[in-house]
């Protein structure tokens, strides 16, 4: 099924060849603001501080362009997780000792975006503010309502019901994606059968059933990179930009930040601020980086000889949700399957119209945010979404799960072309808590990392509350005329649905959700402004920094972030 998509989109891309959109520019030695990452917050940050008068800013991505159909429709998202795509870092985690038992050598895949616009290039596109009670612990200039004017500067609602929560000025689009499908419908109805309250979850008023908004207009994705870089490049002549160039280390005068040094096609450069250097390239690459240049914990820059500038606990704090993927099958036409994703209709459709099943995303147009612990916050624990299929075709490579078990995972449904759905629920706080380190001083090798994936009980608990909240939504008026069975992970040695039969298959396939964060916080390793402590000319803005997991997709939370922090240099420099 992959290679009959593949051979359509390349296909697609020769009737339809991108024009190149990047202007070429021949780099100098110094500039006022260096952007080590490309991504979400970088591509926002770059595009705000061109808007300035003769600022100069360079772009630093480790990855490389954007020029590929696979990023711009919607459908082919799933494609842009497997390693030949070279469009995700190839991160694999420490073994595991509570958690990836089902997965090879306990080591669970990563797939973080190392593209132009990062995860916003790869994701599921999925559009989210997190909750108000989120942002208690992050200072007085990082609370929800102050992040709201940030949030709206920065969306361009379509199609979506005006409200004081969504604007139509901004740059990014938002939008509802398709029409709302049968089983979105379905999935919705059952919710509110079970007593859920319809919401938007964008809002400040998250807990319930809502709608999903994507970053989609007119059948394509919109990254950040498509969004905030490419005109930022185009249209302000001291924007310039490097692609597949691995920053190594940023050299400081004194305690000042002053230079970056970056690989490219195995040559050294490196490159001068005159006013600041900005890190954003998430909670795996930025304390990588810090710690090479001599910013991290003492102890653990010894073991590699790196001269110690501040002593500070980058990389600790590492915390990264994780899903479960709860499939049935249905007797419905409701889905999308082998066939109808390669057929020759859906080709046609969306190459002369943009529209089809290549428009759509593989998400439902519904998600929940629920509170199992019923405890009277108003912070879910637990986001539920739902797949429209009950199989993908590169799903045991997605996992990264033992080799011996891909037959039994997938079970022969893909290639079946079986009708079903799949529910997703994921573990939005977990209580455990791990670290990035660093393997050694070479900028090629990854770091070590190890979220000690369900080290706390609690959150086995909170994952098992979401199976079974998942099991009452499939046993509703509302959905369960979709379903003619579940479809069973391997036999373990519990009995089956007892509680001990879901912890030891949580505690086998439960995997990233691909969201992590924590390891440069605020408050720990950056101040309330996100400067680095203890030196100038430094500053983080990206996941790293959070000082606690937001509920839900991020992505939105980082265009916020990034838009305020742009703003208050503008107005501070």
């Amino acid at each position: 099924g992959l290679v009959i998509m593949a051979v359509l989109v390349a296909f697609y891309s020769v009737c339809e060849p991108f024009e190149p959109v990047y202007p070429s520019h021949t780099l100098v030695d110094e500039y006022d603001y260096v952007i080590v990452g490309g991504g979400t917050a970088g591509s926002v940050i770059a595009h705000r501080l061109a808007e300035k008068a003769n600022t100069s800013i360079l772009v630093i991505e480790a990855g490389r362009h954007d020029y590929d159909h696979s990023i711009r429709i919607p459908v082919a998202s799933v494609s842009l997780l497997d390693s030949d795509k070279n469009l995700v870092w190839n991160y694999r985690t420490v073994p595991q000792v509570n958690s990836a038992q089902g997965f090879l050598n306990s080591r669970m895949t990563l797939p973080l975006g190392k593209v132009l616009g990062g995860s916003s290039s790869i994701g599921d596109m999925i559009y989210g503010r997190g909750n108000v009670a989120d942002f208690a612990s992050w200072g007085a200039n990082w609370t929800w309502d102050n992040l709201l004017p940030y949030f709206l500067r920065n969306e361009k609602a379509l199609d979506i019901d005006s409200s004081q929560y969504h604007s139509t000025e901004g740059n990014l689009p938002v939008s509802r994606g398709e029409e709302e499908c049968e089983l979105s419908m379905a999935f919705s109805g059952a919710a509110q059968e079970l007593g859920l309250k319809h919401v938007d979850y964008t809002s400040k008023d998250q807990l319930g059933v809502s709608q999903s908004l994507f970053t989609m207009m007119g059948g394509e994705r919109w990254s950040a990179a498509r969004t905030f870089l490419e005109p930022a490049l185009n249209r302000r002549y001291k924007v310039h930009m490097t692609t597949s160039s691995v920053a190594s280390k940023i050299l400081f005068s004194g305690n000042r930040a002053v230079q970056v040094v970056f690989n490219q096609d195995g040559v050294n450069v490196a490159v001068r601020a005159r006013k600041e250097i900005i890190l954003t390239g998430g909670a795996i690459e930025t304390p990588k980086l810090l710690m090479l240049s001599g910013i991290g914990p003492a102890d653990e820059l010894a073991k590699f000889k790196v001269p110690v500038v501040v002593d500070l606990p980058v990389g600790q704090g590492l915390k990264d949700p994780l899903k479960l993927w709860l499939r049935y099958k249905s007797d419905k036409e409701i889905s999308v399957t082998r066939d109808k994703l390669t057929s020759a209709r859906s080709f046609l459709e969306y190459y002369f119209s943009k529209t089809g099943i290549w428009s759509e995303t593989l998400q439902s147009q519904t998600t929940l945010f629920l509170n199992t612990k019923k405890d009277g916050s108003s912070r879910p624990d637990v986001n539920i979404n739902m797949l429209r299929a009950v199989a993908l075709p590169n799903q045991a490579e997605i996992l990264g799960v033992k080799y011996e078990l891909e037959d039994q995972f997938n079970a022969g449904l893909y290639d079946s072309n079986t009708e079903g759905f799949t529910f997703v629920p994921t573990l939005l706080h977990p209580a455990s808590e791990g670290q990035v380190r660093l393997r050694s001083t070479g900028i090629h090798d990854p770091p070590l990392i190890d979220p000690q994936y369900l080290s706390r009980e609690e959150d086995v608990q909170t994952l098992l509350a979401a199976i079974r909240y998942v099991q009452k939504l499939a046993a509703t008026s509302a959905l369960a005329p979709y379903i003619t069975e579940a479809v069973s992970y391997p036999e373990n040695v519990h009995p089956i649905d007892s509680d001990e039969y879901w912890r030891s298959v949580i505690q086998h396939f439960a995997f990233t959700a691909g969201h992590p964060s924590g390891t440069c916080a605020i408050g720990k390793v950056v101040n309330e402004d996100l400067t680095v402590m203890g030196v100038e000319g430094l500053r983080v803005v990206d996941s790293s920094i959070f000082p606690n997991t937001v509920s839900g997709d991020f992505t939105g939370v980082l265009y916020g972030i990034a838009e305020k922090v742009a703003d208050g240099i503008k107005k501070t420099d």
